[in-house]
């Protein structure tokens, strides 16, 4: 009967063998930590993390990934449910901000500097009401949006938009506010455009030139509007703005809302106060 030893071959032979198993783990376990590392970057990233002011300047936030500074957003990838993306982040909005009359002040967009017609998503505010206007560009028109009545005023409140498929989420303060199909079901319309908060730009998007504003409720009706008008920034503030490349769960956004805004303020000093509107639930103002 053979004797295995160290010096034989069939010993060299499983030895190889080991080493080659030992190795193939370890470089696969290398490739999944490596890759879970960079998911874990693209998925989250800070857009904003410190409390803006609103005022002269309009903050820019680059998507070019040549530009050293930039801080690029990635798609959503082989998710199940088809395109995902979150968007959380606190406002305060001033109540300096409502001046009675029917225009848009804006919070946030991604897309053209000139907001028409790349807006996905385009968080803006009422003049003439607390009611935001939230747009979110699909495959069938720009002008995919919804309306988000009696939103705090000279509070903060915490605001995720979600999408997921061809279904849009809206949460305030954690709970969900709208959950809404995008016209047509028409999948999200994702752009590689800058992220723009307070933008001052002032523009006009009558409905006479533009086809698509023929459907929409406002435009219709006793009472139409006859144009957007954007009327530059809001007066207030946001803070620790993220985006995710995946619909957010509860107990994510919870622990968002959490938190709280960031206590470190770029831009103008204003009043900083770290409580949360509590009434937005229990005085029927909210659903």
């Amino acid at each position: 009967m053979e004797v295995i030893s160290g010096d034989g071959p069939l010993s060299q032979i499983l030895f190889a063998i080991v080493l080659v198993i030992l190795v193939y783990f370890a470089l696969s376990g290398a490739e999944f930590l490596y890759s879970s590392i960079t998911r874990m970057y693209k998925d989250r990233i800070e857009l904003f993390p410190d409390t803006i002011v609103s005022g002269p300047r309009m903050y820019t936030v680059v998507q070019n990934p040549l530009i050293p500074e930039s801080k690029t957003i990635y798609f959503s990838d082989n998710q199940r449910s088809g395109v995902e993306f979150s968007y959380a982040l606190f406002i305060n909005i001033s109540s300096a901000t409502f001046t009675g009359e029917k225009k848009l002040y804006h919070i946030l967009h991604k897309g053209y500097s000139s907001l028409y017609p790349l807006i996905c998503p385009g968080i803006f505010c009422w003049g003439d009401e607390n009611k935001l206007r939230i747009f979110l560009n699909n495959f069938e028109t720009w002008d995919n949006s919804l309306d988000i009545e009696n939103i705090p005023v000279d509070k903060w409140f915490h605001l995720v938009i979600s999408c997921k498929g061809n279904t849009q989420y809206v949460y305030i303060n954690g709970n969900l506010k709208m959950k809404t199909s995008m016209n047509n079901n028409s999948p999200p319309y994702q752009n590689y455009g800058n992220i723009y908060a307070f933008s001052g730009r002032k523009s006009t998007i009558n409905k006479n030139i533009t086809a698509s504003l023929a459907t929409n409720p406002l435009f219709q009706g006793t009472h139409p509007l006859t144009s957007y008008e954007f009327a530059g920034p809001i007066q207030g503030m946001l803070s620790r703005v993220y985006y995710f490349a995946y619909a957010l769960t509860y107990t994510e956004i919870q622990a968002l809302m959490n938190a709280g805004p960031s206590t470190k303020i770029n831009g103008p000093d204003m009043t900083m106060t770290q409580s949360l509107s509590d009434t937005w639930w229990t005085n029927r103002l909210g659903p």
